[in-house]
């Protein structure tokens, strides 16, 4: 089961994900922060890319799936403003 943060999912990323600070390891991330404490990724198990609507509203982002504190999430760098989100929570 999952708990979506957002009105949309990553194939329809439409609505409001919630804002994260995020480190990084090269280009990679590292650790969340998240509630108040920092969260250290421990593995990144997809990765994928999301480039749509090129025509009128991009959105152009990299997703990540990942594991971190034993919860598992979707987390994205949206490339065009450089911030990161998390867009969902698997229970």
């Amino acid at each position: 089961m999952s708990r979506l943060l957002s009105r949309g999912d990553t194939d329809s990323p439409e609505g409001d994900a919630e804002a994260l600070e995020v480190r990084l390891s090269g280009a990679r991330p590292s650790a969340i922060r998240w509630k108040g404490s920092w969260h250290p990724i421990e593995r990144i198990a997809l990765s994928w890319q999301l480039d749509v609507n090129w025509w009128r509203a991009r959105i152009y982002r990299d997703y990540y799936k990942v594991l971190a504190d034993g919860m598992a999430l979707v987390i994205y760098h949206d490339l065009l403003t450089g911030s990161w989100a998390l867009q969902r929570v698997y229970d």
